[in-house]
């Protein structure tokens, strides 16, 4: 084989490991960055509609919203009771706990 094709194979090889490695360290610590509930605006629930509209809770600040998501628009349809909505939230909190696969999502997720 000519040496130049040598050459330019490793060349292409060390190009890809590298690549490869920086979308690694990207999508290993990256979402730890931008992962957090520390967000004024986040969305607490979604339940799917049609395969382009959804129904969310967001919580803006310490206030609950109902929304109705598509892909031309956002819509708050309803203001949500702030105690009811922390209240499913810790009882879905605590079945998650009692859940005997919860301590294998934990550990998953604390290995992120």
């Amino acid at each position: 084989m000519d040496l130049k094709l040598i050459f330019s194979l490793l060349q292409t090889f060390l190009a890809l490991a590298f690549v490869l490695g920086l979308a690694y360290v990207v999508l290993r610590f990256g979402k730890k960055v931008t992962d957090g509930n520390t967000t004024y605006v986040r969305i607490v629930e979604k339940t799917m509609l049609t395969n382009q509209s959804f129904l969310a809770v967001i919580k803006v600040g310490r206030d609950y919203h109902l929304a109705s998501v598509t892909s031309g628009e956002v819509k708050i349809l309803r203001d949500l009771d702030r105690e009811e909505i922390e209240d499913l939230l810790e009882e879905k909190r605590r079945k998650l706990e009692e859940n005997p696969l919860a301590n294998l999502w934990k550990m998953r997720k604390d290995s992120e």
